[in-house]
């Protein structure tokens, strides 16, 4: 049995003022040709498959085309929401889809049921987590003590009735600890979206969204398949591909990347203006690094003679002066805001935060972590 692993669409997303749709349709039309070749039983699809709670009509047309090439050719879809999508949104009409074989999970209903595939003897559970928060979580087991993004997805995991006998796949869009993360993502300081790799470890197979890096954690058989299109200029998303798993007689999975390119890459030039203006040219989308040290005037149009699909131009005397900054948010970047707040309480009132205090400052951060948007 085969199944194809995507993630992190963000169909209609806008980079730059550039509306990238043209593009998205042009990856997705490249999975379909991937799908005719290998012929897939299933596609699992881990979420934010809009870059907007609220999507433009476009995007929603694009999507709805490339979920109907699918069921034309009989391809199972097993869907769920990232952090990104309205889950509501996502979660319309999941009941009717499932008589074509499209399984959506937007919202989390306190149940984590499977959905069995068959094939030639073989026996596939998939089961599908959306993104999930702690206090989407607590309703359903107010028994549990849920006060972290780790908590909530291992007690969900924990309720599972795993099926020995089946190949055990989870669906799922999290922030995994020991994950490669890139430019393009919001990832929380401090790690307070982190869950331990260890928390699925019943699971022979765990196909994440979120990070858009394509990468294994901890087994081969945890992994992020990164984005179809590259959503920034970091160097980690440079490579773009469908993962797909060949399930084997015996539960053996053997996980293979199929290569997607897409029409436009993204790439960085640096240099002096006359350096770079000098330069071959090319058809990506550029982001242009300065060298010159000062501003100068009416450089982008004589940039887009050479770099027709200019996004971005940066000084780097700007970069050097904000290097300080950066270096400072690397400091904290693997600490907690608890951590994080008692040092600065301490060094604006030179005191010591109090322990009662430093009990009602924990108890305002659950609220806010609850209540925001990662």
């Amino acid at each position: 049995m085969k199944l194809f692993h995507i993630s992190d669409l963000h169909i209609g997303k806008i980079l730059h003022e550039v509306n990238l749709l043209e593009e998205q349709k042009i990856v997705l039309a490249q999975v379909l040709a991937l799908v005719d070749l290998h012929m897939p039983d299933g596609i699992l699809i881990a979420g934010d498959i809009y870059d907007k709670a609220v999507p433009s009509a476009e995007a929603v047309k694009v999507f709805d085309t490339f979920l109907s090439e699918l069921a034309d050719r009989g391809i199972s879809v097993f869907l769920i929401s990232g952090n990104h999508d309205s889950s509501e949104r996502i979660h319309f009409a999941s009941r009717i889809l499932q008589k074509e074989n499209i399984f959506i999970k937007g919202i989390f209903d306190g149940k984590l049921e499977p959905v069995e595939l068959n094939k030639d003897g073989q026996k596939v559970s998939v089961y599908l987590l959306p993104y999930i928060k702690p206090f989407d979580v607590r309703p359903y087991y107010p028994e549990e003590e849920i006060d972290s993004y780790d908590r909530a997805v291992r007690t969900v995991l924990s309720h599972v009735d795993i099926n020995p006998e089946a190949v055990n796949v989870l669906v799922a869009h999290q922030f995994i600890t020991g994950a490669v993360s890139s430019e393009s993502e919001t990832v929380m300081v401090g790690g307070l979206d982190n869950i331990g790799a260890d928390a699925f470890d019943l699971f022979d197979y765990v196909a994440l969204g979120h990070l858009h890096r394509a990468q294994k954690v901890k087994r081969e058989t945890i992994r992020y398949c990164g984005t179809l299109f590259p959503y920034s200029f970091d160097k980690n998303e440079s490579e773009k591909s469908v993962t797909m798993l060949t399930i084997e007689q015996g539960k053996e999975i053997v996980v293979d990347t199929l290569a997607i390119h897409p029409r436009h890459g993204l790439c960085t030039v640096s240099g002096s203006l006359q350096e770079v203006l000098g330069g071959e040219g090319c058809e990506e989308y550029v982001k242009v690094v300065l060298t010159d040290g000062e501003d100068q005037v009416d450089v982008v149009p004589r940039l887009r003679v050479k770099y027709p699909n200019l996004l971005t131009v940066e000084f780097e005397g700007r970069m050097r002066a904000t290097l300080e900054g950066i270096k400072n948010a690397e400091q904290i970047a693997d600490r907690s805001p608890m951590e994080l707040f008692a040092e600065f309480f301490e060094e604006r009132s030179g005191e010591k935060l109090a322990e009662e205090d430093r009990t009602l400052v924990e108890q305002m951060m659950r609220e806010l972590l609850e209540g925001g948007e990662s």
